[in-house]
């Protein structure tokens, strides 16, 4: 099954706001970095597209017809390589707002310092689950935090350089024709004529807020249960 949707826009830019509404919208299945929490799996896929620019995208992506937040995010060229015919939705955000959201939701609940690390740690002897959780809390951690935000992101002017900057490169990589900058607070609006689908009814689904967030990850981290982005 072909990807008609790549989400090009980092977390806590809206993702799991946009990942309810294209579904809402009758496009299948979205991938989002909930499903590898729960599938980890597929991290070998993962692991070998940062590695190697390339992968298997349709074992990768069965099942889906979008994909949307870390980790596919930062191998949009790639994903949008194999998939040419896909429309590309940039969700952006003010850069003040979106640092500080990540700074106290995605980075602060990627173990960083040894006691977290330690913590962690003796979950995993105990228990196969997060064993998992931690490998994929380990791909985010090498990925998106030591290579996107080259280990600087407590560096608040540098972080929001680099977030600028990759928006900037997604706008010159991909044809204006099939690229949407959105915001989430546009609602239903802008997302639908971009992809040429109606108004549906109810109100616009604003998803995974910071408390939201952070109930989710503790739940997670004290049972080592699935993880469900409300």
């Amino acid at each position: 099954m072909a990807l008609k949707i790549i989400g090009a826009g980092g977390p806590r830019t809206g993702t799991a706001s946009l990942k309810e509404a294209l579904e809402r919208l009758g496009f299948g299945k979205c991938y989002h970095m909930e499903w590898l929490f729960n599938h980890p799996e597929q991290l070998k896929y993962w692991h070998e597209l940062y590695a190697t620019g390339t992968t298997d995208f349709d074992s990768l992506f069965d099942g889906f017809t979008s994909t949307v937040d870390f980790p596919g995010y930062i191998n949009y060229k790639a994903i949008f390589k194999k998939y040419p015919d896909a429309k590309v939705i940039l969700s952006d955000r003010d850069p003040e707002e979106w640092y500080q959201s990540a700074l106290h939701t995605v980075y602060a609940a990627t173990p960083q310092t040894i006691g977290q690390k330690l913590g962690l740690m003796k979950k995993m002897i105990l228990s196969s689950r997060f064993r998992k959780i931690a490998k994929t809390f380990m791909l985010a951690e090498k990925y998106l935090w030591k290579v996107q935000y080259q280990g600087q992101f407590k560096d608040k002017d540098k972080a929001i350089q680099i977030y600028k900057d990759f928006n900037e490169e997604i706008k010159n990589h991909i044809p204006s024709d099939q690229l949407l900058i959105y915001n989430i607070s546009d609602g239903w609006g802008p997302l639908c004529s971009f992809l040429n689908v109606s108004v549906p009814d109810g109100e616009f689904p604003f998803k995974n807020k910071r408390n939201e967030f952070h109930e989710q990850i503790k739940r997670m981290m004290a049972t080592g249960g699935q993880l469900e982005l409300k």
